[in-house]
């Protein structure tokens, strides 16, 4: 049977630092670096999702700003992502993580370039993700 899950993801940016998480290594995708951000729940709507779930997993309030990007990707021959990538802002920057992820950075372009997973990255330059880095 195959499935689509709606998951919707914030990049998150505070004083030119952009947070990325890691998932933990009991979780789906153990080890790999992320947006924070997590699936949609049936009848929800994209921003509350996404408030929801950022808060969740950091305990950060965050501020949608806009949508960024949507992408799509599979995670199994039959289980497809279809991706809301929005850009927020918070005044907040003291990340307190949920058990599906054991590490955060506020992290520069390079640390990004470094640990994030090579679709995440190319769909960050496609998207031009890393001119909002900028002064």
């Amino acid at each position: 049977m195959t499935k689509i899950v709606p998951a919707v993801k914030g990049i998150i940016i505070h004083k030119q630092r952009l947070l990325i998480v890691r998932r933990a290594a009991a979780d789906f995708g153990g080890g790999t670096w992320e947006c924070p951000g997590g699936k949609m729940d049936f009848g929800e709507f994209p921003l509350d999702s996404l408030v929801r779930e950022i808060k969740e997993e950091t305990q950060l309030t965050v501020s949608p700003e806009r949508l960024l990007y949507a992408s799509s990707f599979l995670t199994h021959p039959d289980r497809q992502i279809i991706l809301l990538m929005y850009v927020c802002s918070t005044n907040q920057t003291d990340v307190q993580l949920s058990a599906e992820h054991d590490a955060h950075l506020w992290a520069d372009e390079s640390t990004i370039r470094q640990l994030i997973a090579p679709n995440i990255l190319a769909d960050f330059e496609q998207y031009d993700v890393f001119s909002l880095l900028q002064p």
